[in-house]
C-alpha cells in the first residue's frame, strides 16, 4: 500500500471510502454531512425551535450557532437556510436589555430601524427576502424553523499512526454522535474536540457511518462496556 492509511486487518472490516492517496493527503476537512464555506463548516438543523433550544443543540455538537461576519456570508446562510423565512444567530440582549451581545460583532447586519425592541424582543434573526438579507429582532422564545451551526474546518486530517484502532466498540462513554465517511474522518472530529478521549466508528452494513466521540476510554470503562463487533454490526473503537 502507498503510504499509511488503516492497518490492512482494519480494511477488510472498514472500507475507507476514498483512495489511499486522497484518504492521506493533507485536506481542509468538514465532518461528514456538513457544507464547507471560507474555511468553517456549517450544517443546518431542520425543525422549529426556539433560540435557546437551537443554541444547545448546536453546543451539544461541540459548534455554535451561527453568526456571519460578513455580508457574503450573510448571503451564505440564508442561500443554506433554504426557503426558510427567518434563521436564529447568535446574538441577543438576554442580559441587559438593549445591549447586544453578539459574538463576535465584526458585522452587523440589523435591516431599518432594527432593533426596535419591544416586550419580550432579545434574539436577533436574519429575515430571509428582507432587502440585503437584513436583521430583526424577534421573542426568543419564537418558534423559528431552521437552525445553522458552525464551528472551524479542520485544517489537518488525523494521523492513524498515532491511534491504536481495535475492532470492538466502547459502550456507555459517548459524548456525541455525528456521521461520518469513514474511520480518519471520525479521528480527526476527535482531535478537534478537547473533550474527546476515544472513537467509535459503527457500522450497520448498510447506510451511513456513526462516529461516536467518548469522554473516556476501554482502561477507564467497565469490561462490560467494551464489547467486540460481530457481523453483520461492525465497529472500530480507536484510543491513543
Amino acid at each position: 500500500m502507498g503510504g499509511f492509511c488503516l492497518p490492512s486487518v482494519l480494511l477488510t472490516l472498514f472500507t475507507i471510502g476514498m483512495s489511499s492517496a486522497q484518504s492521506c493527503k493533507p485536506q481542509m476537512l468538514c465532518p461528514f454531512g456538513w457544507e464547507s464555506w471560507g474555511g468553517s463548516c456549517y450544517k443546518l438543523l431542520e425543525g422549529t425551535m426556539n433560540w435557546q433550544e437551537g443554541k444547545l443543540k448546536c453546543q451539544e455538537m461541540g459548534w455554535e450557532m451561527v453568526l456571519p461576519l460578513s455580508t457574503e456570508e450573510n448571503d451564505y446562510v440564508i442561500q443554506l437556510s433554504k426557503t426558510a423565512e427567518y434563521v436564529w444567530l447568535n446574538c441577543n440582549d438576554i442580559k441587559t436589555d438593549g445591549q447586544w451581545d453578539c459574538i463576535p460583532t465584526e458585522f452587523l447586519n440589523w435591516g431599518p430601524g432594527e432593533p426596535n425592541g419591544g416586550s419580550g424582543s432579545g434574539c436577533a434573526q436574519i429575515v430571509n427576502g428582507w432587502t440585503g438579507n437584513n436583521w430583526n429582532d424577534a421573542p426568543c422564545s419564537s418558534a423559528t424553523p431552521n437552525v445553522i451551526c458552525k464551528g472551524k474546518m479542520a485544517t489537518h486530517q488525523a494521523n492513524l499512526k498515532q491511534w491504536r484502532l481495535l475492532d470492538s466498540c466502547l459502550t456507555g462513554h459517548t459524548l456525541r454522535e455525528i456521521p461520518t465517511s469513514n474511520v480518519r474522518a471520525c479521528a480527526t472530529v476527535c482531535d478537534y474536540d478537547p473533550r474527546c478521549r476515544s472513537f467509535n466508528v459503527q457500522h450497520f452494513g448498510t447506510g451511513e457511518r456513526i462516529c461516536q466521540l467518548n469522554n473516556g476510554t476501554r482502561y477507564e470503562a467497565d469490561h462490560t462496556q467494551f464489547v467486540k463487533s460481530k457481523k453483520p454490526f461492525t465497529c472500530v473503537y480507536g484510543e491513543r
